[in-house]
């Protein structure tokens, strides 16, 4: 660990002897963001304490396919792990939409960068892993070291696609293929009569099958570590984040509502007793966005919150950069410490079954 943070040293070092050049090659994006035109966002090298023991339960990075919408990566795992050391977070959670590499990329980053460092995989059921199926979740917990620890519903292969302009859910059941393989480019290679898309429910209730998938998590350890798989709800509407959630805490499961934004129904999931993730991707971007962060944090409460980043792709800034400008933007809207050590550090490590961290401030 300590090679690693004398690299980040030189490197910093010869940054800054290049910093004329780099200057001009830097340009800014629509929402005022430094970035290389050639690479993407650049370290903007934030601190903060909030980073202290913080974990972000949600980072996309290489290798990984850019998937829907073509959003390239940015850097990869080893980049990622080191910068988030160095700013002395304690973990982050490799979220990969179509395949089971956060697995492997946490086992590889406690492996051979710092085995004391957090890091763990999610995996969303879509698709390119059969969509809702034991065979992939039993796989999953199954990697070497164990830290494959969440499993969520559908995401990028969902029936439901927010609008990128209106930010509503539309059916894409009702979507032709060509339309559809415009965000979704694999559909194109689906047979014609099967589904493009992975279903949850039909008429207001779970599927039998997703039901079933549920109900074996709760007996299910994760090889090595002995973990248990927390259930995440995906990219779902409303009322389907309920019936998951619902159903994960019948049966014993923590349950994290994946990035519902402010939904009518948060009040009744943090009373099911789930974790709302909330990302620093979108509370960053403008005065609006994290005023309205705010206010969901005082409605129900930062001990139901979950902050990750949805950060890693070259149209965001880096995770540890994002999680300084949220945590920013929510203290000028009247959220306390207290409350900010409870999303970045207090939440997730619940969530993860890792214990506390004891730099938590008080108030």
């Amino acid at each position: 660990m300590e090679i690693n943070r004398r690299r980040l040293v030189v490197a910093a070092a010869c940054t800054a002897l290049m910093a004329p050049s780099f200057a001009r090659a830097q340009a800014v994006d629509a929402d005022g963001w430094p970035v290389n035109p050639l690479r993407g966002p650049v370290d903007l090298g934030l601190t903060d304490r909030v980073l202290n023991g913080a974990i972000d339960i949600h980072v996309h990075l290489d290798p990984d396919g850019p998937g829907a919408f073509s959003a390239e990566r940015s850097l990869d795992v080893f980049e990622a792990a080191d910068i988030a050391i160095a700013r002395g977070m304690r973990g982050m959670v490799i979220k990969a939409h179509q395949d089971m590499g956060g697995a492997n990329a946490a086992y590889m980053i406690r492996q051979h960068k710092d085995p004391t460092f957090q890091a763990f995989g999610r995996m969303p059921a879509n698709l390119s892993t059969g969509g809702i199926n034991a065979a992939a979740l039993e796989h999953f917990t199954q990697i070497r070291g164990g830290w494959g620890r969440i499993f969520e519903m559908p995401t990028v292969d969902g029936r439901y696609q927010k609008d990128p302009v209106t930010r509503e859910p539309q059916d894409v059941s009702t979507w032709d293929r060509e339309r559809l393989a415009r965000i979704r480019p694999w559909v194109k290679l689906l047979a014609p009569d099967a589904l493009a898309y992975v279903p949850i429910t039909k008429n207001g209730e779970l599927l039998p099958e997703v039901k079933r998938v549920i109900g074996l998590m709760p007996d299910m350890r994760t090889v090595d570590s002995g973990g248990r798989v927390v259930l995440a709800t995906g990219h779902a509407l409303p009322e389907e984040h309920v019936l998951i959630a619902r159903e994960g805490r019948r049966v014993g499961l923590t349950v994290l509502i994946t990035h519902p934004g402010d939904i009518p129904q948060l009040p009744e999931l943090a009373k099911l007793g789930a974790y709302i993730e909330m990302t620093a991707a979108l509370v960053a971007r403008t005065a609006a966005s994290k005023a309205a962060a705010a206010a969901v944090v005082k409605k129900i409460g930062a001990e139901h919150i979950i902050m990750g980043t949805d950060c890693g792709t070259r149209t965001n800034p880096y995770p540890t950069d994002c999680l300084v400008m949220a945590a920013r933007g929510l203290r000028a809207n009247g959220i306390t410490e207290r409350e900010l050590d409870l999303m970045y550090k207090v939440n997730p490590a619940k969530l993860l079954g890792l214990e506390p961290p004891d730099n938590i401030a008080t108030k």
